[in-house]
């Protein structure tokens, strides 16, 4: 067994010795050939950690630089359209006009009676049509006949239309 400072050690595993500033030991120190190997490696790392935060500043500004000429392009595109709009505003506008000015009655009597020789007619060429009223009470009985039989309101036409499912389903 072997003491050291007060503490025995037995076996082959041998404790690891606390090293002092003044006895530490470097490799790299010693050996001018590795100490430059090391000495490049760290400016590798600092090179390779400057180029990475370069790309991402890069990045960061290219993508807003993106965003902002997309922006710019659909801010044009919908300049282009609310100047297209307006003018099918303005077109539509002239087309009613000359819609209502081509749909007064007093010019259409009078190109009538200009271009087309007609005249209004006399008391003896109006034929008068009666309309019997039957027709009108037989569409209006069918639809009180339908309305009576469904009920009235939207209750009993949601009722008459799941009543129909399910005669439809069974």
């Amino acid at each position: 067994m072997i003491q050291t400072e007060g503490n025995y050690i037995s076996g082959t595993s041998a404790k690891k010795l606390k090293y002092n500033e003044k006895f530490k030991y470097d490799v790299y120190e010693e050996n001018k050939l590795l100490k430059a190997k090391k000495k490049a490696r760290s400016y590798i790392k600092t090179k390779l950690k400057i180029v990475c935060f370069v790309l991402a500043v890069f990045s960061c500004c290219f993508t807003m630089i993106y965003r902002y000429a997309l922006i710019t392009d659909l801010s044009y595109t919908i300049n282009k359209l609310e100047k297209y709009h307006n003018e099918l505003m303005n077109e539509n506008s002239r087309i009613k006009i000359d819609l209502e000015r081509k749909t007064d009655l007093n010019r259409i009597k009078e190109i009538a009676q200009s271009k087309l020789n007609m005249q209004e007619p006399d008391r003896y060429q109006i034929v008068y049509i009666s309309i019997p009223k039957d027709d009108f009470t037989i569409v209006a009985e069918t639809y009180k006949n339908n309305k009576e039989r469904t009920g009235s309101g939207m209750l009993a036409l949601l009722i008459e239309k799941v009543g129909r499912l399910a005669r439809l389903l069974y």
